[in-house]
């Protein structure tokens, strides 16, 4: 009878605060460009970020510094693979409104989601059965949209500890509403599968400035350990092509509006690539409509080329690092004019996406004698590969690595696609 009183009188006040917290939080940095961090390594998890307040990155200014960026790389060590986290958040975001933020994600293209949602509900005192039917609607989205191997995290609900700024004479309403959500989630979840529930009760460190660097690591700390766990739990078999869209794939294309003329730091990666891996050339090739054009190239003449006789067609068709090591001796590849003409014999490519996740092209390595390549070099060239898409991002007219995250949120799933021994 206590709290049937107490939740309904506090709700205006608590909605009050909030707003006036909305505005000092709008004055403060807020994490801004390209939704999407990596961490090194072969063989990357692809991860996509869905959530409010902890996952939007307010008090620095890059997702780099926020919750994703750590993320990444406190996962990266645990699994040995590298790590690929897209971005798609909003401080605003609750369980009924994330539609609109995730329209159009594909997220066939991800290894996991992870959920941060459920603050906003706690301080709006979210009666417990909206909050069920809500949560139930959104992980049925997600389980449904998704392949049946993709892992779905959810974070619980942190309490009020998490947020020293909180007012004290609202804690323990809303630490109160914090536990019924959270018994209520592991309910709903304990009913589902492919869904985890991560424990989320980081104690305030007095040391930490508030929506610092070092919080959002601290956090990311106590996550990542759940994450990597089922990560490696759910490793299947890899799938040695994937079916693409051809049409969405050339729309993605054309709207980047690529020049055929060259781009000084493109070309530097390209001339690194060329000079680190040793090989006879390096590209970064783009597969447009029937033909491969060379974007930038080292060591080679020309690589412009019917699609069909292109090492790179098949590249883009895997998420990750796909090598040839004889093509002399393979029967898919034997035959193509690079090979019997050029005498081509060794070929490592990356795919390079556009910002809607289609595979336009590849930075790729080639040889005119076989080699061997190892998870190492892979690494290596998967980091070449990202600096070259950024720079392609970063070069497209209207900055477009500043738009609207959820039209970014789709992504390759290097870990199904194993194209190494």
């Amino acid at each position: 009878m206590f709290w049937q009183i107490v939740v309904p009188v506090a709700r205006p006040f608590l909605r009050a605060w909030m707003s006036a917290s909305e505005r000092s939080l709008q004055r403060a940095p807020v994490a801004s460009g390209a939704p999407q961090v990596h961490a090194g390594g072969a063989d990357a998890d692809r991860i996509l970020l869905v959530g409010d307040g902890p996952s939007v990155g307010h008090g620095v200014l890059s997702h780099e510094l926020g919750l994703a960026g750590h993320l990444a790389r406190r996962l990266s060590p645990m699994t040995g693979r590298g790590v690929d986290i897209d971005i798609v958040v909003s401080g605003v975001m609750t369980a009924a409104n994330y539609r609109v933020s995730v329209a159009g994600v594909d997220l066939s293209r991800f290894d996991a989601v992870v959920l941060t949602i459920g603050a906003n509900e706690a301080r709006a005192l979210l009666p417990a059965k909206a909050w069920r039917n809500s949560l139930a609607d959104m992980l049925d989205h997600f389980e449904s949209a998704s392949p049946a191997n993709v892992r779905i995290f959810f974070i619980e609900v942190p309490s009020t500890r998490a947020n020293i700024a909180f007012p004290p004479i609202f804690r323990a309403i809303v630490d109160r509403q914090v536990v019924m959500l959270n018994r209520m989630t592991e309910a709903v979840v304990a009913e589902r599968e492919r869904v985890s529930l991560v424990p989320f009760d980081p104690p305030q460190d007095p040391r930490a400035r508030r929506h610092s660097s070092r919080e959002y690591d601290r956090w990311a700390g106590l996550i990542a350990p759940h994450l990597s766990m089922h990560l490696d739990e759910s490793n299947l078999a890899p799938r040695v092509s994937e079916e693409t869209d051809e049409a969405a794939r050339q729309r993605a294309l054309d709207d980047l509006e690529l020049a055929v003329g060259p781009n000084p730091r493109i070309d530097a990666i390209v001339s690194s690539a060329h000079a680190l891996f040793g090989t006879s050339g390096a590209t970064v090739t783009i597969i447009d409509n029937d033909r491969q054009w060379a974007k930038s190239r080292a060591g080679v003449e020309s690589f412009d080329v019917l699609r069909a006789n292109a090492f790179c067609n098949v590249a883009i068709r895997r998420a990750g690092v796909f090598v040839v090591r004889d093509a002399s001796i393979d029967p898919q590849f034997s035959a193509m004019p690079s090979v019997t003409e050029q005498r081509i014999r060794f070929y490592a490519g990356h795919p390079i996406e556009a910002p809607d996740g289609q595979r336009i092209g590849a930075l790729c390595v080639m040889d005119t004698s076989p080699r061997e390549f190892s998870t190492r070099d892979a690494a290596l060239l998967r980091d070449l590969a990202i600096q070259v898409q950024n720079e392609i991002w970063e070069s497209v007219p209207g900055s477009i690595s500043e738009g609207n995250p959820a039209s970014r949120a789709a992504g390759s799933r290097d870990r199904r696609n194993r194209p190494l021994d």
